[in-house]
């Protein structure tokens, strides 16, 4: 079966709870590293990894969505 990378690649927050997510903005390359069972407070535990990183703000150049992530 064949899938698109952006429904292939999405995680559920409730999945790693006990994970980070490390997030790169694409602008700036500023490097944040978040908290999963913080997102899931904030979030919920079916928001995806997809969905965190659509939402996230960087705090050095408040570009928003434009960043890339990876599971920790």
């Amino acid at each position: 079966m064949l899938c698109r990378l952006a429904v292939c690649n999405v995680i559920k927050l409730g999945t790693i709870a006990n994970s980070k997510i490390s997030i790169t903005c694409g602008a700036c390359k500023h490097h944040a590293v978040l908290e999963v069972a913080n997102l899931i407070f904030v979030a919920g535990e079916d928001a995806t990894t997809h969905d965190v990183r659509q939402r996230h703000v960087c705090p050095e150049c408040n570009s928003k969505g434009n960043n890339t992530y990876k599971v920790i």
